[in-house]
This record gives structure tokens, sequence and C-alpha cells, in this order.
């Protein structure tokens, strides 16, 4: 079996990244671990070079931060230059991963044919189970899902039931339209020549990017799988935290990724647009009132 490389994308939090990676550095599921600095501005490449030296452990940092997608690209890039992988994880430092719950991901993508992305479920550090995937909607119910008043009332018309998704290729696993960027792992093979230059899109500085993955292969026939038997935890928001903060500012970026979501790859023409811009602006006023005023968070 060939090598798996897991991609550990940090941004001006790198004690949380050096956690993860003594964590992960006795893996067996994992040959190679590589930090890519996203161009921290607080000292954090200093601060990683506590990890020199290390087995089985490489730095790289880029020349500025590009969000999310250029890191992990730039990770995906010197990865399969230097270790031709058959599989790639991207992981965020602020998670907690089980060899048990990669090597279960890892026979979902291989016994998935279709599936060239695969996860797990999501929990929180106190047990709670978290969103673990999404449906690949049309253009007005993803707008709906945007919001986090319509999000909730909307829901039996937004999200496909665990028990309801198509059975993966291996017992346990389901079909999905997409996972979070938390933690999820490439089958490389699904990504030949330019496809591996671009899993993600450049363009996009933060949030959506899983979407749009997910749309590129549903253009080439291939999906997500979700090894619904297996877990991980994620300190939801953590590595977000760091660089952008409170809700409202958040909502800004993920109303910025939508519009480009909608033109891009859903192909929303100018009537559609305008009508997202409108929605998004009273679910940006929502937001605002619900942390600011009533200090809600979610």
């Amino acid at each position: 079996m060939g090598k798996t490389v897991c991609i550990i994308l940090n941004y001006n939090d790198a004690p949380t990244a050096i956690g993860l990676v003594r964590e992960l550095a006795g893996s067996r599921e994992i040959d190679e671990i590589l930090v890519v600095d996203n161009h921290s501005s607080d000292g954090s490449w200093e601060e990683l070079s506590a990890l020199r030296g290390m087995p089985g452990v490489s730095l790289a940092r880029t020349r500025e931060n590009g969000g999310y997608g250029a890191g992990n690209q730039a990770g995906i890039h010197l990865a399969v230059e230097r270790w031709d992988p058959e599989y790639v994880i991207i992981a965020n430092p602020d998670i907690h991963v089980t060899d048990g719950c990669i090597r279960r991901v890892k026979e979902a993508l291989a016994g998935t044919e279709c599936a060239a992305v695969g996860s797990a479920m999501v929990r929180s550090p106190e047990g709670k189970r978290l969103f673990s995937y999404w449906d690949l909607l049309p253009f007005w119910r993803d707008l709906f899902d945007t919001g986090p008043v319509t999000r909730r009332l909307l829901k039996p018309w937004l999200i496909t039931p665990l028990n309801r998704l198509p059975e993966g290729g291996t017992p346990g696993s389901r079909l999905v339209g997409a996972v979070p960027g938390s933690f999820f792992m490439l089958k490389m093979s699904a990504f030949p020549g330019k496809w591996g230059e671009t899993v993600f899109d450049r363009k996009v500085f933060l949030y959506c990017e899983e979407k749009i993955l997910a749309r590129k292969l549903e253009k080439r026939g291939l999906g997500a799988v979700l090894a619904t038997d297996a877990e991980y935890v994620h300190a939801h928001s953590v590595s977000i935290d760091k660089s952008t903060s409170g809700a409202a500012a958040k909502q800004k970026i993920l109303h910025r990724s939508k519009l480009y979501y909608y033109r891009r790859y859903l192909g929303a023409g100018p009537v559609r647009m305008a009508a997202a811009r409108i929605y998004l602006a009273a679910v940006y006023g929502e937001v605002w009132i619900l942390s600011r005023v009533f200090r809600l968070k979610w």
C-alpha cells in the first residue's frame, strides 16, 4: 500500500498544531506529517521550529496567507512532489483523531469506487454529535441553509437523514454530498495530473471549499463517502477564531464565498444573484442581532 500523508494547516496557532503533530507522530496509519504554516503573523513559524528533526515530520511555509484552500493546495502540491502518496489527509490543528478512525475512512474510500473524498462522524470535545455532512443542494435550498433560523426551521428539507443516505461500498459507510473541511481524506488516484493541482479553488479564502470540491467531483462522476461507524473530535472553529473573531465577521466572509459559489459553480444569473445578496444581507442583520444583542453562539 502507498503512503499516507497528513497535511496540517496552521495560521497563528502553533501550540495547537504542535499538539496535533505530537498526537499523530506515533500513528501507524500516517507515514508523513506535513505542517504548512499559512504565513502566520504571530511568530508561529519560529515556534514550529520545535518540530524540526522529528522523524516523519516536515515543515513548509506559504509566501502569503491565501486562505484555507490556497494553503492546503500548497501542501498537496508538496506532498505529491515529495512522496507521491496514495492518500492525503487534510486536518485542522484543532482536531483529535485515532488510527482506528483513519483506518476506517481508508477502508471506506478503498471500498467505494465512486468516492474520491472520505471522512467520519464529528463530535465535540464534550462528546456532542456535530454536523458531519452536507447534501449538495440546488440554489434556493442552499441559500435557505445559510440563515441560522431558516436552517433550523427547514432542516427536514435541507439535509437527508443519515439512515436514508445511499450506502457506500463498505458496511457502515454512506454516500454524502460533501464533508466538513476539519478532517477528510483524499484518494489521490482520483486526482491525477491537473486534478491534483486544482483540488481547491484559490479564489475562495474561507468557507464553501468543501461544496466547491464536491461540485468539481460531481462533474467527474465522483463523490464523498462517510464512515458512520468512526468518529473524530473537533474543537469547532478554534482554528478559524484565530484569524476571524465574532459571528458577524465570520458570516460576512461566508456570504462572500457563497456568492462566488452560486455564480461560479451553480450558474446563478443576475436575478438569482440579486436575490441572494438581499437574502444574505438580511441574514447578516439576523446574525448581528443574535450575536451582539442576545450574545448567542453557534
